[in-house]
């Protein structure tokens, strides 16, 4: 898979996690920003234009669920892969908004194939810098 031209936000507050994730999608070449808690994933979203997310469900100050709620009004548009150690929703489903929910430990190359449908599928990056929400609106 090639992520040449999309850029990723991961969000993960255990440190080796991260980047080892890091390092498989810049190996996939993808552009990497990285984050340990929600509220850092939600400044780095304010700074920038991301194709996807990949966020560890359970973390620090923000976790997975609130800050997939917040990226949704914020950046309905930007696809959200949640990683997790636990089994994820059954009978539920996935979270409102979540592009997909993978178990953790997961096969490289199938959070690979995920990620690039992710951002295949999703809608066109916004074009301009002011489109993007102020911080205040948080």
């Amino acid at each position: 898979m090639d992520g040449l031209g999309k850029t990723i936000l991961v969000a993960e507050d255990d440190e080796s996690n991260r980047t080892l994730l890091g390092l498989l999608l810049e190996h996939a070449r993808y552009e990497v920003h990285c984050a340990g808690n929600g509220c850092e994933a939600l400044d780095w979203m304010l700074k920038g234009l991301f194709d996807a997310v990949v966020t560890d469900w359970e973390m620090p100050k923000l976790n997975g669920a609130q800050f997939l709620a917040l990226s949704r009004i914020l950046w309905p548009d930007i696809p959200v892969i949640i990683v997790s150690a636990h089994a994820g929703p059954s009978s539920e489903g996935l979270p409102r908004g979540a592009f997909a929910w993978i178990k953790k430990p997961y096969e490289s190359q199938y959070l690979l194939q995920v990620l690039h449908a992710a951002v295949h599928k999703a809608a066109p990056r916004y074009q301009e810098q002011s489109i993007m929400p102020s911080r205040q609106h948080l």
